[in-house]
């Protein structure tokens, strides 16, 4: 299970990587969702209870009802996409499309774990560089702090907290950063293996808040995410997901009382060689539905990526 769960976890990022770098496109677009995809369901140490023997000079070979893997201390890891997104501008008409890179490289540490906690803490470089719109190119930095409470002992069912901040900056020009905020996030998660068929579920529920500088795009927000992963043979993985998210702002300069509701779908498959690599594509659709004028939108965002892992 635990292999299954680190790869169910990897394929929902690539998903997540694919609705992220869609709404990319202009200002407005990388402050709402940039840092969303760091606290949805990014790559975790899933243990596997597992039995263990222990020889002792008088009692003779003992078993241990269990024993959890140890987390590895230090993580590099990558992910590459090539995206196409039919709605660069994220606007209700005169829809412009586009295609663009965004390179992601992430180191973690764990300083710390027992069988039921693991803090972990993430540095994350973002690049973004468009192939019609070079003025919409710029590059990010986290830094977050996530926390995982395993709720029993198979960790089929886990809480993740976690507490970020961010820099959105240009990459170009005089402008340097032009936002930063902090983001906070709790979420319920169940994992589920369904029936003998090597078929896993996940469902999450949770709610983030935002806060930044400046604050029009301040929100809090409650979400539902539904997951399914199949694997036909050991290194093919096909998954899909949907993600309903009410969006709640409460510094929106044009209207103080603005709520959206936004609807990410999507599947993907994805080749798994080896524990190091991975190597996939996907479609997205994210309709966001919003009572504010002119700021509904939908947008279709087909991905290919390529991602890299290193732990010890």
């Amino acid at each position: 299970m635990t292999h299954s769960f680190r790869l169910l976890a990897l394929c929902i990022l690539i998903l997540a990587l694919a609705h992220s770098v869609s709404a990319q496109n202009d200002q407005s677009a990388q402050i709402n969702t940039q840092q969303n995809v760091a606290n949805r369901l990014g790559p975790q140490e899933f243990g596997e209870v597992a039995p263990y023997r222990i020889t002792d000079s008088d009692l003779g070979e003992i078993d241990l009802v269990a024993r959890a893997p140890r987390p590895k201390m230090f993580t590099f890891s990558t992910a590459q996409t090539f995206n196409y997104t039919t709605n660069a501008f994220l606007v209700q008409s005169d829809e412009q499309d586009a295609f663009f890179w965004n390179g992601r490289f992430d180191f973690s540490f764990i300083p710390y774990a027992v069988r039921d906690f693991t803090p972990r803490l993430t540095f994350e470089q973002n690049f973004f560089r468009y192939t019609r719109f070079s003025r919409l190119d710029f590059d990010s930095q986290t830094l977050t702090l996530d926390l995982k409470f395993d709720l029993n002992r198979n960790d089929t069912w886990y809480i993740d907290a976690s507490y970020g901040v961010s820099r959105l900056y240009a990459p170009r020009g005089s402008a340097g950063e032009f936002y930063r905020y902090g983001l906070a996030a709790v979420n319920l998660n169940y994992f589920q293996p369904l029936g003998h068929m090597p078929l896993y579920a996940l469902w999450s529920v949770g709610a983030y808040s935002r806060l930044g500088e400046p604050s029009g795009f301040d929100r809090w927000a409650p979400y539902l995410i539904s997951a399914i992963l199949y694997r036909p043979c050991e290194q093919i993985e096909v998954s899909g997901y949907i993600r309903p998210e009410g969006q709640f702002y409460t510094n929106d300069p044009i209207d103080s009382s603005r709520t959206d509701f936004n609807l990410s779908l999507g599947s993907a498959v994805s080749w798994i060689p080896n524990q190091h690599v991975v190597l996939g594509a996907s479609v997205s659709f994210v309709g966001n539905y919003s009572d504010a004028g002119g700021r509904s939108y939908n947008v279709f965002s087909p991905v290919i990526a390529a991602g890299g892992r290193i732990s010890f």
